[in-house]
């Protein structure tokens, strides 16, 4: 109720929720700040420091998967991201035809771009069958575009609803978007409250 009443995001994190935070999205965040700072920097790849963030949601969703399925996890995202035209090119993030807002990126790949792509090679069929519970299953709710303003203010994170292995999930979702935050211009404070930390650490 205080999020509401004081105009915050209020962002439910749970399978039953209509919210959703795409966790492919690759956010864009403004580098002036740290350039003013820092002075230019090298330039690096988006698309290759989201995947290697990806390759821990995905070992939380399938602790067992091997040396191999992670390899091929690697290339069907590379090809699920080339699919939208987004590639190792930092320029290939931005629409072009968005003329409104220009600099914006283009649409981002949901999991289910990433479960069409598993599905149809043989060797990743078993990571497509148990992604399929985020995209067609009970947890179908973090198989869609991010649809919460993530700029307010005020952001509340919810993952009360969460339990077993979605909690990770639903955790990483959560972390993710907080550290894209943290590290977004570092002239402004910002500050992180986490209450009912217990129930995350396994506290009685």
């Amino acid at each position: 109720r205080a999020c509401v009443n004081t105009g915050g995001e209020f962002v439910s994190i749970s399978p039953a929720s209509m919210s959703c935070i795409n966790v492919l999205e690759i956010r864009r965040v403004d580098k002036s700040v740290d350039e003013l700072l820092d002075g230019p920097s090298i330039e690096r790849s988006e698309l290759a420091a989201k995947i290697q963030r990806l390759h821990i949601f995905f070992s939380l969703l399938i602790p067992d998967m091997s040396h191999e399925e992670k390899q091929l996890l690697d290339d069907a995202l590379i090809k699920t991201y080339a699919l939208k035209g987004i590639t190792h090119d930092n320029a290939s993030l931005e629409d072009p035809n968005n003329f409104e807002n220009p600099g914006s990126y283009k649409e981002m790949p949901v999991l289910g771009d990433l479960y069409e792509v598993l599905k149809k090679d043989s060797e990743t069929k078993r990571l497509a069958n148990i992604l399929n519970r985020l995209v067609h299953g009970s947890a179908s709710s973090f198989n869609q575009k991010t649809n919460v303003d993530l700029e307010n203010k005020f952001t509340v994170l919810d993952i009360s609803e969460l339990s077993g292995d979605l909690l990770t999930v639903g955790m990483f979702v959560a972390l993710d978007f907080v550290w894209d935050k943290a590290k977004e211009n570092r002239t402004e404070e910002k500050t992180i409250f986490i209450d009912e930390c217990w129930q995350l650490i396994g506290g009685s």
